[in-house]
């Protein structure tokens, strides 16, 4: 993406993490801070009086400081977005227009930019103007309603996949509408509207599939599969590891490769529909075998044999293991002689060398130099 340049007027996470991951692919990308920053800014944990929260999501950006409450402030973004290819914002529906930013006036300022906003519930729309975390959109879409223990109450997925969800679909948009202007000559599509509520709605796309056409509603099921088992976690003599089955031809295979043969003649297993039906029981044997060896007896002959396994790991087993180096899992950024490690995006180079987050405002004069703005109105605009 060199040559193409972001405009990030985003703040906390779904914003950013999209305008992340277009900088990691090598999109210049200006951040747009008012006085006080993001307030991501100020999110602990800090290492160094940094925030991490906001180191992670804001690598290999520039920042720009302008008072939008000052009609220079506003016309020297109006001047950033002519030169801008993309402008994403995810301020609260109504605040782009009235900062000169409609698609009217986006129109006007640049024929050629591609827009697009990230909110809780679209810009338009009863629910548009409600204030929407990643707690309030799982528990509106039904994500929660499925997550959780066995039987147990709706539970909030262990991450942001609300935030996360809505970056990763706009970004899909915004090289859609960057392919048919530049690869296609095609007239700039309209203005990307991304909704949290709706991306968490496709995310559920299998739940969805069974109650709209088989009237299920699924519940909380743990880390089960509603369709296949043995797909779950299960003991061993020390950790818990997982396996999962992805059909009925993997049965046969399966209870060879774990000695346990006798569990095909059980007509409580034969066939996907019976073991489903029995699982709870199917738990119990399965179990009571792999307790009788420690979990790299097991992971060593399942794998051995092709059969879908692991050991549950967590972060810190992740971050220390040689595969994560294998796979260059993180990359290192470092700022003012403090190196830190965040997650890289796994679509990017691997030898992409990684810029720290940037100073709030750190390249103010930089970028209004390019603008074409002189000594005295640079000291003017950030007196």
């Amino acid at each position: 993406m060199k040559g193409i340049r972001v405009v990030d007027m985003t703040s906390v996470l779904s914003g950013p993490f999209c305008t992340w991951l277009l900088a990691s692919l090598g999109a210049d990308v200006i951040k747009v801070e008012n006085p006080n920053g993001d307030l991501a800014r100020a999110t602990p944990p800090f290492k160094d009086d940094v925030s991490l929260y906001f180191a992670s999501l804001n690598r290999n950006k520039r920042s720009v400081v302008l008072d939008l409450k000052t009609q220079d402030g506003k016309a020297a973004l109006h001047k950033l977005l002519g030169t801008a290819d993309v402008f994403i914002e995810n301020m609260r529906p109504g605040v782009r227009d009235r900062l000169g930013c409609s698609d009217e006036d986006l129109k006007r300022i640049n024929p050629r930019l591609i827009s697009a906003s990230i909110s809780g519930f679209g810009q338009t729309g009863s629910l548009s103007h409600r204030p929407a975390y990643d707690i309030v959109v799982q528990a509106m879409s039904g994500m929660m309603s499925i997550n959780g223990e066995l039987g147990g109450d709706p539970t909030r997925v262990g991450f942001s996949v609300g935030d996360i969800s809505a970056a990763l679909f706009t970004t899909i948009g915004i090289l859609q509408r960057l392919y048919e202007r530049d690869a296609q000559g095609a007239t700039v599509s309209s203005h990307l509207d991304v909704s949290m509520l709706a991306c968490q709605w496709v995310c559920l796309e299998n739940a969805f599939a069974r109650y709209l056409n088989a009237g299920i509603v699924p519940g909380p099921i743990g880390s089960r599969h509603p369709s296949m088992t043995p797909f779950e976690p299960y003991p061993t003599a020390d950790h818990d590891i997982v396996i999962g089955l992805g059909s009925d031809k993997d049965w046969p295979h399966f209870c060879d490769t774990i000695g346990y043969t006798e569990l095909l003649d059980d007509p409580r297993f034969q066939g996907d529909e019976a073991r489903l039906a029995n699982r709870d029981a199917l738990d119990d044997v399965l179990g009571a075998h792999l307790k009788q060896h420690p979990a790299a007896h097991w992971l060593k002959i399942m794998i051995d044999n092709g059969i879908p396994c692991s050991m549950v790991e967590n972060v810190q087993t992740i971050a220390d293991s040689p595969i994560a180096e294998e796979y260059a899992a993180f990359s290192t950024v470092t700022a003012n002689g403090r190196d830190m490690r965040f997650a890289r995006n796994p679509i990017a180079d691997c030898d992409l060398s990684e810029t720290a987050a940037p100073d709030l405002g750190q390249h103010t004069r930089e970028i209004l130099t390019e603008l074409g703005y002189d000594a005295d109105a640079i000291a003017a605009l950030t007196a």
